[in-house]
């Protein structure tokens, strides 16, 4: 597919599983700022290896995404390496139901449905698979299929949905197009496998709880895996001078960390507001230190993000002195 292609099947993708404009936005910029990272860290930190984080999500729970869940980690195949035996053997220490492994032969593609209406249906690329169950007693993988079933099954399904009412700006696609057409063709195919399990076939079609990801694991030279959490940010105008994150993200973090005993780190691409969006520079902080300096500290409402604008998003911000630079 081209950068074209890819970026429209992404906007189809999203633009039909998200509650509204805002939140379609929210995604984007979120999408954005992770490719931008990736660039960063790559150049400055070439000698480190950089894994998919994988995505976490609750068959039922609306409170976190660790309950009752599955984890599923989509990559190209070519990019396997036995590496993810060791993610996979530190992240079962979290209890998954189910633990996913899909490798993508992007040379060979079909057009299939991917969102199924009452009327009609999203037909979208859809990549040869080769699905793996990872079995935690045994650290390895195991009942190889290419039948996406493995992984749906888990999930109960939607009757037919009919089509949302919410309308998506033209000018949000715009600013997806220009904004991401700047990444290469490898960089854009990440998100679009990621984004046909999370907002096609298991986001659109199936019933869950609270779903989660992981932002990226990096692994240094010393063979030591942390995982990262990215977001791109500015300095809040009436609050306290620093960074925020949700409260249930801030707990399914910790207990990340602490279960896996691997490093949980907060990385922020810092901006200078929310319309020019120039970039200032890079912060990074440990989710431990986060989680002490806001231990004491009263919640403010933070953005909309992916929720509904009704709702209410309880934020702890933890105090800027305490990010060091990346």
């Amino acid at each position: 597919m081209t950068k074209t292609e890819l970026i429209t099947n992404i906007h189809k993708l999203v633009s039909n599983n998200v509650i509204g404009d805002k939140q379609a936005m929210s995604r984007y910029k979120g999408f954005r700022g992770e490719l931008f990272l990736e660039i960063y860290m790559k150049g400055k930190y070439p000698l480190r290896k950089y894994f998919e984080g994988g995505m976490i999500i609750s068959r039922n729970s609306k409170e976190t995404s660790l309950d009752n869940a599955m984890y599923i980690s989509v990559i190209n195949k070519n990019e396997y390496t036995t590496d993810y035996i060791e993610i996979f053997t530190c992240l079962s220490a979290m209890g998954f139901e189910k633990m996913i492994l899909v490798l993508c032969d992007e040379e060979n593609w079909e057009m299939k449905p991917v969102m199924l209406f009452d009327s009609d249906s999203v037909t979208l690329p859809v990549p040869d698979m080769e699905i793996y169950e990872f079995l935690a007693g045994d650290n390895k993988f195991i009942n190889t299929t290419s039948n996406i079933d493995t992984v749906l099954n888990f999930f109960e399904s939607y009757p037919v949905r009919s089509r949302n009412s919410f309308e998506i700006a033209e000018q949000t696609f715009h600013w997806l197009r220009e904004n991401l057409s700047q990444f290469s063709e490898s960089q854009l195919l990440k998100i679009y496998i990621n984004r046909l399990f999370l907002d096609g076939f298991i986001g659109f079609g199936k019933k869950k709880g609270k779903p989660s990801d992981i932002d990226m694991i990096i692994k240094n030279q010393a063979g030591k895996l942390s995982l990262i959490e990215i977001k791109e940010k500015d300095l809040p105008k009436k609050n306290k001078k620093g960074f925020g994150l949700d409260v249930p993200r801030l707990k399914d973090m910790l207990s990340i960390s602490e279960e896996t005993g691997l490093d949980y780190f907060l990385f922020i691409r810092e901006i200078n507001n929310q319309t020019d969006r120039k970039l200032l520079g890079y912060k990074f902080i440990s989710i431990k230190d986060f989680a002490s300096d806001v231990s004491d500290s009263e919640t403010v409402i933070g953005g909309t993000g992916m929720r509904s604008e009704s709702t209410v998003n309880d934020t702890l911000i933890c105090s800027y002195h305490l990010f060091r630079n990346l």
